[in-house]
């Protein structure tokens, strides 16, 4: 089933590149006569209209990923998981603040906040937790 996946990724990605050009409109690509690679026109059809919905669920995901602010840097490592660490280490449970601020930091870069973002949102969190002092 692998090599089966395989073969059909590879046959696909062949059937793109050498018959698939994302700035043609969708019409004028159905239309294409005869259709590329023996497929029938409803599947031809099918692909394409596929492949334009990809391109713009792809640039709006663009988008937003740019839009995006405060990354954390946790990685596959539950919530759960940092808090348990942070019992071990310091022999108390880690407040919600403390849970973030380990999220935000880079664990590859000791500690170093993943974005400016980060050093922002710590400051702050910082202020509150000051005032409400």
């Amino acid at each position: 089933m692998q090599k089966m996946g395989v073969a059909w990724r590879r046959w696909r990605t062949q059937v793109k590149s050498t018959s698939y050009d994302s700035n043609t409109p969708l019409e004028e690509l159905v239309s294409i006569r005869p259709v590329p690679h023996g497929l029938s026109s409803e599947v031809w059809k099918r692909l394409c209209q596929h492949w334009k919905v990809s391109e713009r669920s792809s640039k709006i995901n663009r988008e937003n990923a740019k839009m995006k602010k405060g990354t954390h840097a946790q990685g596959r490592t539950s919530i759960p998981s940092l808090e348990d660490k942070f019992f071990k280490e310091n022999g108390r449970k880690p407040t919600r603040i403390e849970i973030l601020q380990l999220s935000w930091r880079s664990k590859k870069k000791s500690g170093v906040p993943v974005d400016i973002e980060v050093v922002r949102y710590e400051n702050l969190l910082d202020e509150a937790v000051q005032r409400r002092l």
